[in-house]
């Protein structure tokens, strides 16, 4: 079935549309891949709205540990990755690599490899995978390195999604944009 990128800033609506489009697609159910620590309580609140909104039956795994979590879903139930932002902010977080002063090449450079190991899985799956991911290049350019890191890091990984995409959506607003 392939791989599905839903693309779009902060609060544009890309999760529910994600989340419907993997509703959608049918087969055995949905394992829903949430790769994030919620470290505090205002998080908390926050998973807590994104898990209660979906079904009952969606098996929910959360772990930054995507790759594992992909590979252990069951062959006819579709995977929703949400999202790429959050799974490379946790591992570089868990890194250390989120430090101003910490060298983050290597770290990077083993996500860009999972990245392009995620769309392999995607493509040899007969379920759907869909990935939401943050469009964070629309904003300035930030003053300190760490975040930089995150921004290169996360645009390069949503356009290597992108070219091994079957389909790729913006979502903005709400409203959802076929890209070619």
């Amino acid at each position: 079935m392939g791989l599905t990128l839903v693309l779009g800033p902060r609060r544009s609506g890309k999760s529910a549309v994600a989340e419907r489009l993997v509703a959608e697609a049918g087969g055995d159910g949905v394992v829903y891949v949430a790769p994030l620590t919620a470290a505090d309580d205002e998080m908390r609140r926050r998973v807590a709205t994104h898990r209660d909104r979906r079904p009952a039956d969606w098996t929910t795994v959360e772990t930054a540990a995507v790759l594992d979590a992909v590979r252990a879903a069951p062959e006819r139930s579709a995977v929703l990755v949400d999202s790429l932002g959050t799974w490379l902010s946790e591992v570089l977080w868990r890194a250390g690599a989120l430090d101003d002063a910490a060298p983050g090449a290597a770290i990077v450079e083993a996500l860009l490899a999972d990245v392009a190991t995620l769309a392999e899985l995607a493509a040899a799956r007969s379920a759907p995978v869909v990935v939401v991911a943050e469009e964070a290049g629309w904003g300035p350019v930030p003053p300190a390195p760490a975040t930089r890191r995150w921004l290169d890091a996360m645009g390069d990984a949503a356009q290597a999604l992108a070219r091994a995409a079957d389909r790729v959506v913006l979502v903005v607003a709400g409203r959802v944009v076929e890209l070619p």
